[in-house]
């Protein structure tokens, strides 16, 4: 009897311990998943136990207009109605905690309507109970009558070293005891021109801040004083580019992964392969940019240094021109495609458009055997004039010289 008690005994520390072990690499995997987690059409960041506000959990979410169905309603308005839903449910309450946002969008420009640069931006601002949530947040199109979006991901409020890193724009330090803060932080460091802050809680293990990659290595010492118990950081000067880094504290014993990342980034400059071969339109030769490193993050970091003579603000890892150089790509590849070149950036006229932009003005006509002739004038830039032939009548315009 003693003998099988002491199986028993075994059995059940084995199972205790196997399910120990199971569930810390289910958190620990949940939480790589939650820091991992990004749709650009439509994210959230989270602000726990803010010292300035009643509410001890603030959600922002942000919802790109392309990512929606609108609905003309009227001569020159759009309209889009959706339903942003968060449930907190949790072991230790019965109930779950349910807060709906019942939103209209409207536009007078349909443009705007599938733009994938305008977002429709709120938050959800609660005074819950200090536990550990389950938190789904939902996006349900009422226009299509269809749910397009659900993330799951925990909520901790009961350990009250729990934290995320927030970001805010410097321009809106001075409102950040203002309720219009609700719904412009994030839990990313956007990568654009504007200049960002990083809020920390005020405690003394972030007295010592560095930022870490495999490249770059900072340590933060400028504060900034708001009058709230926060660490306040400038960002200005740090050379981040997209991808991930180490946040590092209580004197680099502790550690969390953030993130950079560019929203708003053109699909054309996603796409390694397709961003190379519009360079040429710039660089005498592509040569250099075929043999980029093939780490994701070295090659980007390559590809961003070769940009930077074509930089106007080169004390920034911000690069506008690029970005509007991929920007104007984006447009010229669905913009003057054709049946025998479906990418409209590789044509004549995506050519001109990437390098000059779009022309003051465009004059249509048709030549005597038919063929639809495009003059593209630049008033503003020496008068440039460029005269453009659909010479096999497919859409494919080609440059007169």
């Amino acid at each position: 009897m003693k003998i099988l008690k002491v199986i028993a005994l075994i059995f059940i520390f084995l199972f205790d311990l196997l399910h120990t072990q199971r569930v810390g690499r289910f958190m620990k995997a949940d939480e790589e998943a939650i820091q991992k987690r990004f749709d650009e059409r439509f994210f959230y960041s989270i602000w726990l136990n803010p010292v300035q506000y009643e509410e001890n959990l603030i959600l922002n979410y942000n919802i790109r207009y392309d990512y929606l169905l609108f609905e003309k309603v009227h001569i020159d308005t759009f309209k889009a109605r959706v339903k942003v839903i968060l449930e907190l449910s949790s072991p230790d309450i019965l109930v779950p905690i349910r807060n709906i946002d019942e939103v209209v969008i409207k536009s007078t420009e349909f443009n705007q309507t599938i733009s994938k640069e305008i977002y429709y931006t709120s938050s959800f601002s609660l005074k819950v109970p200090n536990k550990n949530f389950r938190a789904i947040l939902t996006l349900l199109d009422e226009t299509r009558n269809k749910e397009i979006s659900v993330q799951n991901f925990n909520i901790n409020l009961e350990d009250t070293s729990n934290f995320e890193p927030i970001f805010i724009k410097a321009s809106d330090l001075e409102q950040i005891g203002s309720k219009n803060l609700k719904n412009r932080f994030y839990n990313f460091l956007p990568f654009e021109p504007e200049k960002y802050l990083l809020i920390l809680p005020d405690k003394e293990e972030f007295s010592s801040i560095e930022i870490k990659d495999d490249f770059t290595h900072y340590k933060l010492s400028e504060k900034v004083y708001t009058g709230f118990k926060y660490s306040i950081y400038s960002l200005d000067k740090l050379d981040l580019i997209e991808g991930e880094f180490q946040l590092r504290y209580s004197n680099a014993d502790k550690s969390r992964t953030f993130f950079v990342r560019w929203v708003t980034k053109p699909d054309y400059l996603k796409n390694p392969e397709k961003a190379n071969k519009v360079l040429k339109y710039l660089f005498e030769s592509e040569d250099k940019f075929d043999k980029l490193p093939r780490s994701e993050k070295d090659r980007l970091r390559k590809f961003y240094s070769l940009w930077k003579k074509f930089d106007p603000t080169p004390e920034t890892p911000f690069n506008e021109l690029m970005a509007e150089f991929y920007r104007r790509a984006d447009f010229a590849s669905s913009q003057f495609r054709s049946v025998s070149q479906p990418d409209g950036a590789l044509t004549d006229r995506g050519k001109i458009y990437l390098i000059y932009g779009q022309p003051d003005s465009i004059e249509k006509s048709f030549a005597k055997d038919g063929r639809a002739i495009e003059t593209w004038i630049y008033n503003s830039n020496k008068n440039l004039k460029f005269t453009f032939f659909d010479e096999n009548k497919n859409g494919n315009y080609i440059l007169q010289q």
